[in-house]
């Protein structure tokens, strides 16, 4: 369970990390409080984050923003190999990424709904959200099935891949140790 929460805490932070890095080029307009700030920063980095497809493919952020091309995909990517070869266990390196992606999703819906109502007019919030809303559900739902299957696979791939090879080496040692 430890290993669990250490391994959630490494994949949500170093994507989180690596989103802040690479896409926090928008600059706040108006001045807001320091929470409702924050809120917007982490929604607009998780915005990318979640149309790894469509960005690798050209195809503009959700709400009309500007492609980021293949760094999302390559995040999701690295960020998956990390744990994979940090916690060295494929079902749990499954479960922790698919963790992080299902609360990364799910941070981003809540916060769409929390934060269009201080950036638009009270109005008009709502078919901004629908707006977001069908465009990631209806016209991009690959970018859903990507980031929620991939990078568990790729986790898990790795974690598999290591445990094989440390396997072996072992065995090799304890044959060469048989001789001695």
């Amino acid at each position: 369970m430890r290993s669990f929460f250490i391994g959630l805490c490494v994949m949500l932070a170093s994507l989180t990390f690596g989103a802040v890095i690479l896409f926090s080029n928008e600059v706040l307009a108006e001045p807001l409080p320091l929470q409702t700030g924050l809120l917007r920063v982490l929604h607009h980095i998780y915005t990318f984050l979640l149309t790894p497809l469509s960005s690798a493919l050209g195809a503009s952020s959700l709400g009309g923003g500007g492609a980021t091309g293949i760094w999302p995909l390559l995040l999701w990517i690295l960020c998956s190999i990390i744990v994979g070869l940090m916690i060295r266990e494929p079902s749990k390196c499954a479960k922790i990424v698919f963790t992080s992606a299902s609360i990364i999703f799910v941070f981003w819906i809540f916060s769409s709904y929390l934060l269009f109502s201080v950036w638009e007019d009270f109005l008009m919030w709502l078919p901004e959200v629908d707006k977001l809303m069908s465009d990631l559900l209806l016209h991009r739902p690959l970018d859903i099935i990507f980031f929620l299957t991939i990078p568990p696979i790729i986790s898990a791939g790795t974690s598999a891949i290591l445990l094989t090879v440390s396997k072996k080496h072992t065995e090799i040692e304890e044959e060469q140790y048989q001789f001695w």
